[in-house]
């Protein structure tokens, strides 16, 4: 029951951040998103006990800056997506913190970071899909039919589905082997850089043209991301000689 509640955290997370952009645009959902290393710091000092030196915080703000600027010139507010934004980043801080717990501890037989991300998702389908079905049954199978209906066949439904099931369980594995191996900020860093990513790819996407003020704001988040990386290695070496 523990494993699965630590499981319908990340759920909640990725739910929200789903609806975040429905009522937004993908650029002012990123500038909310940035956010999550400010909360992940905040809880990693309440339940880890760790504080880092001035200079650690103080270089999480030209990341956080820089994703700003490069998003500027398409934000437009929305309340729904704000709160569910942040309210996502403070699901995804503690889905961090409690994994980053569980994983300090010695682990079962061959349950490596990839197996145990495995095992709470299937958790996560046994507690989640009763639930789904009592929401969305009744209009489940009109919504399929409709959907194949717009893509043209079964087919291009199916093929688009495991697309996305495929590429979705990917990146989360992927985010769970990393989370393993840094420190829960570090991975709300690299985090943040996605955004920039994602938003570059949405300009090329779109075709919108990106501005002086978005390249600025994206090497100010690169530059940023360096000057974590070497505040962090100061911190730790001045921790490790005292």
């Amino acid at each position: 029951m523990a494993a699965a509640a630590r499981e319908r955290v990340p759920r909640l997370g990725h739910a929200l951040s789903t609806v975040a952009p429905a009522y937004g645009t993908v650029a002012f959902t990123n500038v909310v998103k940035t956010l999550e290393p400010l909360f992940t710091c905040a809880l990693s000092a309440v339940f880890l006990r760790q504080i880092f030196s001035l200079p650690v915080y103080l270089s999480l703000v030209p990341v956080i800056a820089g994703v700003i600027l490069a998003s500027t010139n398409e934000v437009s507010f929305s309340a729904i997506s704000l709160v569910s934004g942040l309210t996502s980043n403070l699901f995804f801080a503690l889905r961090a913190i409690s994994a980053k717990r569980v994983m300090d501890r010695p682990l079962g037989r061959s349950l490596s970071p990839s197996n145990m991300y495995g095992l709470l998702t299937l958790l996560a389908l046994v507690v989640l899909l009763p639930l789904a079905l009592l929401l969305e049954g009744p209009q489940l199978a009109a919504g399929t039919a409709a959907t194949v209906e717009q893509l043209g066949g079964v087919w291009p439904f199916v093929r688009m589905l495991l697309m996305t099931g495929v590429s979705h369980y990917v990146y989360n594995e992927c985010a769970f082997i990393a989370l393993s191996a840094v420190h829960p900020i570090t991975h709300a860093v690299a985090n943040t850089v996605k955004r920039v990513a994602v938003i570059v790819i949405t300009v090329l996407y779109f075709r919108n043209p990106l501005t002086p003020l978005g390249t600025a704001g994206t090497t100010m988040a690169i530059l940023g991301v360096l000057l974590y990386s070497l505040a962090k290695q100061r911190h730790t070496a001045l921790y490790d000689n005292s």
